[in-house]
């Protein structure tokens, strides 16, 4: 069976560390990945700190996924530190990229009458050496693409308007281009049962079936009038539609037996 491509996230920002936003554009792109048959392995949320981001990347590509995206820090203000703490782990200086600044340019020639191009605007064009604006239709400030042996590494606004922009125009073909295989997925709702009570005939159909995941999600009160339980069973075989059916069946039969 092929491997699927794998992928990491690291999401930037105090905001994320101190319950002030929600990081949906995690979510949003696991949601994605997973429906190309990518393996996301780790979300990390970082501080806006030179050493929290340089030692996250490198911690990251050390584990060598296929994909790294970053998330937030690339804006204009002082607090944007990702880029730069990407240049310090690949051991890379910053510059200013042509492609980049005429990005960066146009959309700002698109939003004024006169574009100045102060040094907080060219801040959003000075990338790691040997990296690649990416194009951001909804905003000012690029993505960016640097190639890291087997890892490519795309940093993405926090924006989730840019964010999900630039995500679908280049980081999607990408997804598609590693051709990886979506898992299939089966999911039950079992009624009147608690974990603890599903737990002994679960286990024995995971032992039956040692190819497929299963995930139970309890719902509601464990020890309320009508307790609920969301039980989903994963495979990326792609004849595996029969053996969900027989596993799900094999679990029903084994919750009619005494544990």
């Amino acid at each position: 069976m092929k491997k699927s491509p794998t992928a990491e996230i690291i999401s930037v920002g105090n905001e994320l560390l101190i319950g002030h936003t929600l990081d949906t554009n995690s979510h949003w792109i696991a949601k994605r990945l997973t429906r190309f048959g990518w393996t996301l392995q780790r979300i990390t949320v970082l501080r806006d700190s030179l050493a929290s981001i340089k030692d996250g990347v490198t911690g990251a590509l050390r584990r060598r996924p296929d994909l790294l995206i970053t998330l937030g820090g690339l804006g204009p203000t002082h607090d944007d530190l990702t880029l730069k703490g990407i240049a310090l782990a690949l051991k890379k200086r910053l510059s200013l990229n042509p492609d980049a600044l005429a990005m960066v340019k146009a959309r700002y020639n698109a939003l004024e009458a006169s574009a100045g191009l102060t040094r907080f605007r060219t801040k959003m064009a000075t990338l790691p050496k040997g990296a690649h604006p990416l194009p951001n239709p909804v905003g000012t400030a690029p993505g960016v693409l640097v190639k890291v042996g087997k890892t490519s590494l795309v940093s993405l606004p926090g924006v989730p308007s840019e964010m999900k922009a630039i995500f679908t125009g280049s980081v999607i073909p990408m997804l598609r281009a590693a051709k990886g295989q979506a898992p299939l997925e089966v999911s039950i709702a079992l009624v009147g049962i608690i974990e603890s009570a599903l737990a002994p005939a679960l286990d024995r159909t995971r032992k039956a079936f040692p190819g497929l995941y299963f995930k139970s999600h309890p719902r509601g009160r464990e020890g309320g009038i009508r307790s609920l339980i969301q039980l989903h069973v994963y495979s990326v075989d792609p004849d595996s539609r029969a053996k969900l059916d027989n596993a799900i069946a094999y679990l029903l039969r084994e919750l009619s037996k005494k544990s």
